[in-house]
């Protein structure tokens, strides 16, 4: 690869514009769901559907359903978007106020 196109590589990856939020994973027959956060919710999305698939999730009741019920029994979503214009504006609490937001409005929901 030549330097021209690295620059331009690596000049497009500082200018991407993930989804930035608060994700959930929920279990369909239970109605139990577990809340994060994530700086890109695709990457979290495949990340945890890895861990649980490979039997080794930090979180043991959700694998303890997720072993159960399998990847058809949960649904995995955005609960709420961080808005943003540039990457170097996000701050890590930032999301920790949001996922507080979503915890109180469903106070049912663990923290992942």
């Amino acid at each position: 690869m030549d330097k021209q196109t690295r620059k331009e590589l690596v000049s497009e990856w500082k200018e991407r514009h993930p989804e930035m939020g608060v994700v959930s994973a929920k279990c369909i027959a239970t109605g139990e769901e577990f809340y994060s956060t994530s700086k890109d919710t695709a990457t979290w999305f495949n990340r945890h559907r890895f861990e649980l698939n490979s039997k080794c999730h930090r979180n043991r009741r959700l694998q303890e359903l997720w072993n159960k019920y399998g990847e058809s029994g949960f649904a995995f979503t955005t609960v709420s978007e961080l808005k943003y214009e540039k990457l170097d504006d996000v701050k890590g609490d930032d999301l920790r106020e949001l996922l507080e937001l979503c915890l109180m409005e469903n106070p049912q929901a663990k923290k992942l």
